[in-house]
C-alpha cells in the first residue's frame, strides 16, 4: 500500500506539474482565439464535434480501461485489445466520412460535411495510442504521459492561434484538434513503444470483452446525458446561441476538464489495486472529495461572481450573451468535478455495472431538463445543468458509496466546509459590487 500511495502522489505530481506549465500558454491563446473567431464558428465546431466526440469515447470499445483493470497482463491480450481498436477506429472512420452529409442536413449546416470529414482522420491515427497510453497509466508512469501531454497542448495551441489570426475561421479549432491528436500518438509511442502485432483470434477474451462492454456503455450515458445541451440548443436555438453557449461552457468547464482529466487518469489503476481492500478504498475516496472540494467550489464560485468581468474583459462585447450561462453553469461544476472522481473509483473496484445504472437515470432527468430549460433559452438550459444534476448527483452518491465502503453523511461533510466558505465569499464580491457601482453612481 505504501509503494501505491507513493506511485499516486508521484502521478498527481506529475500531472498536475504537466498541466500546470502548459496552462497558462494555451488558456493565453484559447483567451485571444475566442477574440478572434465569431460564435458562428463555436456553434459549427460544437456541432461537428457532438458526433466526433460520442464516437471518440466508443472507438477503443472500453479496450484501454480493460487493460488498466486487469490483474494479469499478457501478450496475447494485448495483441487481441489491438485487434479490436483497430477494427473500431476503422469503423468510425467509415462511418463519420460517409454520414457526414446526414449530419449535415440534421442541423441544416452543408459546412459540416467538410468539417466531420476531415476531424474523422482522428480515428486511424488514435488506433496507435491506445495500448501505450494505457499500458503507461497501468504502470502509473505519469512523468512520460506528462510531458508528451504538455508538448502536444501546447503546439496545439499556437498552431490553432495562428491559423486564427491567418483568418482560416472554424478551421483553425479542427487544425489544432488533429495536430494535439497527431502528437499525443507519436509522443506515446516513442516514450512507450508499443508497436505488436493484432490479432484478430479472440478466444478467451470474454471478460474483457464485458468489462470493456460496459465501460463502453458507461461512456455512451455519460456522454448522451452531459452533451444533450449541446443537441437542444443546436437544433431549438441555432448556431449563434449555440456559440455563445458553448464557449461559457467551455470557459466555465475548463479547469475542471484538465482537473478531472488527472483524476481519471490515476484514479482508475490506482482503485483497480484495491480490489479487495474496501476499507481503504473509501479512506481514499473521503480524502479525494474533500481535496477537491477544496479547490473545486472556490475556483467555480469565483468564476461565476466575475463572469461579467471574464466576458467583456477577456473575451470582448461580442461574447456579452455569454455572461448569463458562465454565471449559472460555474455553480454545478464543482460537484460535476466531484462525480468526475467517484466514476472511476467505482470501475476500478469491478463493478462498473453501477456506473450503467446511475447514468441510465441521468439520461432521463437531464435531456428532460434541457428541453423544459431551452423554453426560456440559454438561462432555462443552463438552470436545467442546476436543478437536474444536483437531483441527480445524490442519487448517484447514494449507489456509488455502496460500492466504495463510505457513507452518504461522511462524503458530504467533506464538501459542506468549502462549498459554505465559498458561498460566502461569492456574497461578499456581490456586495462589493453593488458598494462600488453606488460610489461610482455618487461620484458622477
Amino acid at each position: 500500500m505504501a509503494e501505491l500511495k507513493q506511485k499516486g502522489l508521484s502521478g498527481l505530481r506529475w500531472s498536475v506539474g504537466g498541466r500546470a506549465a502548459s496552462q497558462l500558454a494555451t488558456w493565453a491563446s484559447t483567451i485571444v482565439v475566442m477574440r478572434l473567431l465569431q460564435p458562428e464558428d463555436y456553434g459549427l465546431m460544437a456541432m461537428a464535434a457532438f458526433f466526433i466526440a460520442l464516437c471518440m469515447l466508443l472507438n477503443e470499445l472500453g479496450m484501454s480501461a480493460a487493460l488498466v483493470q486487469v490483474k494479469e497482463l499478457t501478450d496475447t491480450l494485448l495483441r487481441q485489445i489491438f485487434g479490436i481498436v483497430l477494427i473500431g477506429n476503422a469503423a468510425f472512420f467509415v462511418i463519420l466520412t460517409v454520414g457526414s452529409p446526414l449530419i449535415a442536413d440534421f442541423f441544416d449546416e452543408p459546412r459540416l460535411v467538410a468539417l466531420v470529414s476531415v476531424l474523422a482522420f482522428q480515428f486511424p491515427i488514435i488506433a496507435f495510442s491506445v495500448i501505450p497510453n494505457a499500458r503507461l497509466s497501468r504502470d502509473m508512469n505519469f512523468r512520460g504521459k506528462s510531458i508528451v501531454e504538455v508538448i502536444a497542448m501546447v503546439t496545439s495551441a499556437a498552431v490553432t492561434l495562428t491559423m486564427a489570426l491567418l483568418g482560416y475561421g472554424v478551421w483553425s479549432l479542427v487544425t489544432g484538434s488533429l495536430v494535439n491528436i497527431l502528437l499525443r500518438t507519436i509522443g506515446f509511442n516513442f516514450v512507450c513503444p508499443s508497436l505488436i502485432k493484432p490479432t484478430f483470434n479472440f478466444t478467451g477474451f470474454a471478460d474483457r470483452a464485458k468489462f470493456g462492454g460496459y465501460v463502453s456503455i458507461n461512456r455512451i450515458l455519460w456522454y448522451l446525458y452531459s452533451q444533450a445541451d449541446v443537441f437542444i440548443v443546436g437544433k431549438l436555438l441555432g448556431k449563434t446561441l449555440l456559440g455563445y453557449y458553448s464557449v461559457a461552457m467551455h470557459v466555465a468547464s475548463l479547469p475542471m476538464q484538465k482537473v478531472g482529466s488527472i483524476l481519471q487518469q490515476v484514479a482508475l489503476p490506482a482503485y483497480s489495486q484495491l480490489q479487495d481492500n474496501r476499507e481503504l478504498a473509501a479512506a481514499y475516496a473521503l480524502k479525494a472529495s474533500r481535496a477537491i472540494s477544496f479547490f473545486a467550489f472556490p475556483i467555480f464560485f469565483g468564476i461565476s461572481s466575475v463572469a461579467p468581468e471574464i466576458i467583456s474583459v477577456a473575451l470582448g462585447e461580442k461574447w456579452l450573451p455569454a455572461i448569463l450561462p458562465l454565471q449559472l453553469l460555474s455553480l454545478i461544476i464543482p460537484l460535476r468535478t466531484i462525480q468526475i472522481s467517484i466514476g472511476p473509483a467505482v470501475n476500478g473496484l469491478g463493478r462498473p455495472e453501477v456506473n450503467v445504472h446511475n447514468l441510465i437515470v441521468a439520461c432521463v432527468i437531464m435531456p428532460v431538463a434541457f428541453f423544459i430549460g431551452s423554453y426560456w433559452g440559454l438561462l432555462g438550459v443552463s438552470l436545467g445543468w442546476i436543478i437536474g444534476f444536483s437531483v441527480w448527483f445524490v442519487y448517484m452518491l447514494w449507489r456509488s458509496l455502496k460500492v466504495i465502503g463510505a457513507t452518504m453523511t461522511d462524503f458530504l461533510k467533506t464538501m459542506q466546509a468549502p462549498a459554505l466558505y465559498s458561498a460566502a465569499m461569492y456574497g461578499a464580491v456581490y456586495l462589493m459590487k453593488l458598494v462600488l457601482a453606488q460610489l461610482g453612481a455618487n461620484t458622477i
